[in-house]
């Protein structure tokens, strides 16, 4: 399977699914302090800086892990500057949240070929449907042997995060889906999920759920539904709404009211779905080469 993500070629699975890779403060414009420039290259060179951070962010603020408590739980912040602005010079990795994204469901309306021609018809597609404010969206895209699909970020500014970031010296290592950090960890707890034929697993963030198919162990279909309320009643309305005819399907996530470990939803469930915040077993990692 491959990935890539904007311009960038593409990726190894292993390296994850991201929207961007990069964020080159040199080229903002902006008022120049030279000792900060000269002081941050030699930081960088002595290893100076501080340690990666784990943020989610979703469209009511973002969930921080500092990194080293592997125990600790993620605290809330009102927005990604916001807890910038107490961590200069240290590295982040942000997840999304899929309430901040956009799907294609149906992904036979997506051309097969080079990833030129699968991006532009994408954007058409994601223009058509949400007005001219989904042609700057950044895109992230996956082709397999099983099929290929395209997700926009809708509710992030790249270009304003990365001038942020530039502002308090934090440098951006990748932005990424959440929903995809979520299924690979379920991959690894259920075993099944990588040799069924066929098979699901659903990332549930209170109303928000990122439903994921997958074919021969591989994605083959993403898309995102609204519950009805944050229960586990809509859940269940939800998954039976869907084709699964018996497949495997897996759920996972937070925020249902009534989502305790007692819960009867209608799938393999994996730990709590009634937390505020992502379960501590779930906390992403912040290297490159896992996620």
């Amino acid at each position: 399977m491959k990935l890539s993500f904007n311009a960038a070629n593409a990726l190894p699975a292993t390296s994850g699914l991201r929207f961007d890779q990069a964020f080159p403060g040199l080229d903002i414009k902006r008022s120049l302090n030279p000792l900060k420039m000269l002081a941050r290259p030699m930081r960088n060179r002595l290893g100076l800086r501080g340690p990666a951070h784990a943020l989610l962010a979703d469209s009511h603020g973002v969930w921080a892990w500092a990194p080293g408590d592997c125990y600790a739980a993620a605290t809330r912040h009102a927005s990604v500057r916001e807890w910038m602005r107490g961590q200069s010079g240290c590295d982040l990795r942000l997840w999304v949240s899929g309430d901040l994204m956009h799907s294609l469901d149906d992904a036979c309306m997506l051309p097969p070929g080079d990833e030129t021609t699968l991006r532009s018809h994408a954007r058409q597609q994601f223009m058509a449907r949400h007005g001219d404010a989904a042609a700057d969206w950044p895109l992230a895209t996956w082709q397999n042997t099983a099929s290929l699909g395209v997700v926009a970020l809708s509710g992030v500014d790249l270009d304003v995060l990365g001038k942020q970031a530039d502002q308090f010296d934090v440098r951006i290592r990748s932005v990424a889906p959440w929903w995809h950090h979520a299924f690979l960890e379920a991959r690894q707890c259920v075993p099944a999920l990588t040799r069924a034929a066929f098979a699901s697993v659903v990332v549930v963030e209170g109303r928000h759920a990122v439903w994921i198919e997958t074919t021969q162990g591989v994605m083959s279909r993403v898309s995102r539904d609204v519950l009805a309320e944050p229960n586990v009643a809509a859940l269940n309305a939800l998954i039976a709404t869907k084709d699964i005819a018996g497949a495997t399907t897996v759920v996972l996530g937070q925020g249902l009211v009534d989502g305790g470990s007692g819960a009867s939803v209608d799938a393999h469930v994996l730990g709590r779905l009634d937390s505020d915040q992502p379960p501590q077993w779930l906390r992403p990692s912040t290297q490159f080469q896992v996620h």
